[in-house]
């Protein structure tokens, strides 16, 4: 079942309050798709309740030392991002496949909650207004990106992001979301409120990325091809 209500979800819309969906490895970013596999009992219920509701769930990432209290309620990071449950499929045993569309960072203040599921109270987060050209720091970051995606033959839709007209911060969202670094430096990327200064950090580790890529070509021109010449 699809409908599009999440691509034109208003912000004024939303009543302020949402289940909050802590994930260990995931960190979600505003105007990206997040698909996921909805099992556990408590999330099964936030489910079936967030679809008879406003369809906003908050995703935030679980601190480090998560596993030893996972069945209670341990500790999460503060910023996360709520998204517009913009699809769903139903499965057997009460489980669903979803699909969130980010919609916004917020400020997470947990409130308590008789559900089995956590709740909290989310203050939107606005980005600082950028000086320079936006245009012209998206090239940049796009034409990097374009070096590296092609070093690694990968699968993003490279093409269709040149040709579309997305903005840079959803240009930052996207490639940050595909990074292969940790889940801590993500979220210290959410954290930041200046898009000039996460494009720039994600300018660096794209150059880095190029870099490592770079040296691992070079040493197929060191590695002996007959081993008995070590």
């Amino acid at each position: 079942m699809t409908d599009s209500l999440g691509l034109n979800y208003e912000l004024t819309q939303f009543s302020g309050e949402a289940p909050i969906f802590p994930l260990p490895e995931t960190v979600f970013f505003p105007k990206t798709l997040l698909p996921l596999h909805i099992f556990e009992e408590r999330y099964k219920q936030m489910t079936e309740e967030v679809l008879a509701g406003e369809r906003i769930i908050c995703i935030a990432l679980l601190r480090e030392g998560w596993e030893e209290e996972y069945l209670q309620d341990p500790p999460i990071y503060h910023t996360g991002t709520i998204g517009y449950l913009e699809d769903f499929t139903r499965l057997e045993e009460g489980k669903f496949n979803i699909l969130l569309n980010g919609l916004a960072k917020v400020n997470i203040t947990e409130m308590p909650s008789d559900r089995m599921y956590r709740r909290g109270e989310m203050r939107v987060i606005q980005d600082s207004s950028m000086s320079g050209n936006p245009q012209e720091e998206r090239e940049k970051l796009l034409r990097q990106f374009r070096q590296v995606a092609e070093a690694t033959d990968s699968d993003f839709p490279l093409e269709e992001v040149e040709q579309s007209n997305i903005s840079l911060e959803v240009l930052v969202n996207l490639v940050t979301t595909w990074l292969p670094i940790s889940v801590a430096d993500k979220q210290k990327l959410l954290e930041i409120n200046d898009l000039a200064i996460r494009s720039e950090i994600v300018r660096e580790y794209l150059r880095q990325e190029l870099e490592d890529l770079t040296s691992m070509d070079n040493l197929d021109f060191i590695i002996p091809d007959n081993p008995r010449w070590n």
